[in-house]
Order: C-alpha cells, then structure tokens, then sequence
C-alpha cells in the first residue's frame, strides 16, 4: 500500500521552489494588508491578498507565473488540509460529551440541510423557469451543489459522469458554479463578517480584538505577546515543534492508511483528512495509557495548523479556475442568486438556533464551505475569529464523518444525476425537499425534547 514511485532531485528542487514563491507571495500580501487601508478595514486577511496576487500571476492573467506551479500550489492545499485536520482531536481536552454530542448532531443536520436545499432550489428553478424556458437539460439542477458544496475539484470530476449521461457540457457548468460559489464565499464572507462585527456577532473582533485587527503596529509587533506554548519536550531531547511534527508525522501515515484500507477492502470512500482526524484521537488514546500522554501540546499543534491554513489558503485561491460558460449565462446567474439569498437566510436566521453562542462563528465557517470549499470556510473562520477560540472548528470535524462522505463531494453528489436521469428531476426535488424538511426540523424537535426532559 506504501507508494513506490521515485522523486527525482529535481521534482523536490521544484517543489521546495513552488513554497518559496507562495512564501513570497504571503509576504508581500502581509506588506500591502498592513500598509492598505481598505485590506485592514475589511480585514482581508494576508492569505486571501496572496492568492489573489498569484491568480493575478497566474496563466489566466499576466502569465508570469507558468500554470505548472499554480497546478501544484492546488495539489498542495488538498493536502495541506490533512494536517489542519488530523491533530483536531488530539490533546487532553475536558469536554462535556453530551453537549458536544447535541452540538455534533446539530452541525450534521445543518450540513445536510444546506446540501439538500442545494438540489432543491435549482431543480425547482430548472422545472419551472430554465427548461421551458431555456431548453436547459433537466440535469443542470444537479450542478449547483457540485460547484457550491463540491468545489471545483468534485465539479472537474463529475465529466465521467455527465459523458457517460449524454450531457458533457455538465461537468464546464459545474465548475463555472464553484467559480461563482467561491466569489459568493470569499467576498460576500467578508461583507458579512464586517456587517458581524459591528452588529456584535462576530464575539471575537471586539474590544481589544478588533483593535488588535485595525492597529499595524499590533498586527506585525507588540509587547504584549500571547505564549504560544508551554513547553513539553526538553530541547536537549529534541526541537518542540519538531517532536510535534514528527506524532503529526505519524497521524497523517495512520490516516492514509486507514484511507486506503476503507477503499480497498470495504469500498468505502472518504477524505483522508477524515481519516486522520481519527488517527489522531486514536494515537492521544494510545498515548493517554503512557506517560506521553501530556506531551502534547495543543498550543503547538495550533501553530502547526496555522502555518498549513495560510499556505492553504493562499495556494487554493491562486490556483483558482476562472473558466465561464456563456451559453448558459442566464441560468447560471439566476441559480446562483437565488442560492445565494437562501445561502444568507441559512447562515444568518437559521444558524442561530443550530449552533448556540457561537453561531455565527459556525455559520461563517458553513458558509465559506459551502460556496466554495473547506478553505473558504476556514479563511472566513479565520477572519471572524482569529485566534480560534470558538468551536467552530470542533463543530465541523465532528460532522465530517458523518457526511463528508455523502455530501460536498461524496457519494450522494457523484450519485444525483445518475438519480435525476432515471427517476426524474420531480421526483428527485421532492426527496430532495423532504429530507431538507427532516434535516431542518429534526434538531428543533429533540432540543424540546431534551429541554423538557431537564426540567
């Protein structure tokens, strides 16, 4: 199962050439987020400014910088995502499992729930307004939630799918839709973080933390420091923050193989940062019935993330595919507006209710993922709360095992326009609305439930 395919010095010269160019580029977006008005008063952080300085770069644009690079600053980020995931459920952490339980089940049936209004609303739209009007193929309803909750790498990957259905122009429509999914993400994200934070949602940029956003000499140097770590390893044994990369080494391994062993052996397909996310609450279980099991440092691991976020996010924004279809130009632009006004009444009413005191933290997260991607919403997480005191981040690993395989990606998307073409976009709308319906309601009924039953 291991790999065996050789690297020559030279794939590993470029690679280690590739992240110094995104470095530079973070560099100069922490330059002009700094020194540019508008960036620090919209908080545009410096990632997303070096994205877009890259994509600026890139071959659709200027052509300075050749499509090779910003093809392996994509590859890059879909692994990147491993390690901001897979220490997630490490560390000594005190939880209440039964709310964390409650909140876990919340945020999977708020996934669900925006997922299947994703079908609804443009199969609905095709029904009604796109087919008799458009001559638009039924399965266009389909590629919205390929785009939106997919991103762009399920929509390129859906053209084996829209080929074999007689409808190749299915797979260039997906992905135009996660073009207009992550613009709708990126920058009606920050529009309402803004409109957030001075409402007194965003909890973690007030008072001293929005200060800390708007002030430049705060952002690059202060006094008062925050202790990134307590240490927990001698240096005399071996370097901190290498001890901790080297367990993360190790989770990163576990969860490719548990990855692997679910496909070849039971058929079962799901992320791999899924996987390592469990292979690291296995390894601190592992490590709790040693003495190891303090070694860990939450402190450290979060600096870890953080490098990989930023690098992330940086190199998925860069890499952007900008392709439009004009032929379905119409279509597109009422589907995706249309989502989008449900995409606020989901993130700004509904959330509130799901996700308790930091929902509107949940919310952001949700929203920039299903826009976009995964991240989009840690960038929008990012921005709203900096430090990541909230729960979002526990929020949306604890739903991922239960519908990073179905939804966004998985097999219920690669599935729906097979199940459009045989049984019909009527039929398939109104499952599609039922479950919605179940999704919606189903956490409001057991939190009466629970109320009732404490009192």
């Amino acid at each position: 199962m291991i790999p065996t395919t050789e690297v020559g010095s030279g794939a590993q010269d470029a690679l280690l050439v590739y992240l110094a160019i995104l470095g530079m580029l973070l560099v100069v977006g922490t330059i002009l987020r700094l020194k540019v008005p508008f960036l620090k008063k919209y908080y545009i952080p410096a990632s997303l400014i070096a994205g877009f300085i890259g994509l600026l770069l890139g071959q659709y644009f200027l052509g300075v910088i050749p499509k090779h690079i910003t093809s392996a600053w994509s590859g890059l980020s879909g692994r990147l995502i491993v390690l901001v995931f897979a220490p997630m459920l490490m560390g000594k952490k005190k939880r209440n499992l039964k709310q964390f339980a409650r909140k876990a089940f919340n945020a999977t049936c708020y996934a669900y729930l925006g997922c299947f209004m994703q079908y609804a609303i443009p199969l609905i739209l095709t029904i009604l307004v796109f087919t008799p009007l458009f001559k638009v193929n039924p399965l266009f309803g389909t590629t919205l939630e390929e785009g939106w909750a997919g991103g762009h790498g399920t929509a390129a990957g859906m053209q084996a799918v829209f080929e074999e259905l007689g409808w190749a122009e299915g797979q260039s429509l997906a992905v135009t839709n996660a073009t207009f999914g992550l613009l709708f993400g990126i920058f009606g994200g920050i529009v309402l973080i803004n409109i957030g934070a001075r409402k007194g949602w965003a909890k973690f940029l007030q008072g001293e933390g929005k200060k800390t956003i708007e002030n430049k000499e705060v952002e690059l140097y202060t006094e008062d420091r925050p202790v990134d770590t307590t240490r927990a390893v001698s240096p005399q044994v071996i370097d901190n923050l290498a001890f901790h990369a080297a367990v993360l080494s190790i989770v990163v391994f576990l969860g490719w193989i548990l990855n692997k062993a679910l496909k070849t052996y039971l058929n079962f397909s799901v992320s791999w940062f899924v996987t390592a996310m469990f292979a690291g609450f296995l390894v601190q279980k592992i490590l709790n019935l040693t003495k190891w099991g303090d070694a860990i440092d939450m402190k450290v691991m979060s600096r870890i993330q953080g490098i990989s976020l930023e690098f992330l996010i940086a190199g998925a924004v860069a890499s952007l595919n900008v392709s439009v279809v004009i032929d379905y130009a119409g279509p597109l632009i009422i589907a995706n507006l249309v989502l989008f006004a449900f995409m606020l009444f989901y993130s700004l009413v509904y959330a509130r209710g799901a996700f308790g005191n930091t929902w509107f933290e949940n919310s952001m997260m949700m929203y920039g993922t299903y826009t976009g991607v995964a991240a989009t919403g840690m960038l929008l997480l990012r921005v709203c709360d900096p430090e990541a005191k909230s729960d979002a981040l526990d929020m949306y690993a604890a739903r991922a095992p239960f519908s990073s395989w179905a939804i966004g990606g998985g097999i219920i998307t690669s599935m729906a326009p097979v199940w459009v073409s045989k049984y019909g976009a009527t039929t398939m709308t109104l499952i599609a609305l039922g479950l919605a319906v179940v999704a919606a309601f189903l956490p409001i009924i057991l939190r009466t439930w629970y109320s009732k039953k404490e009192r």
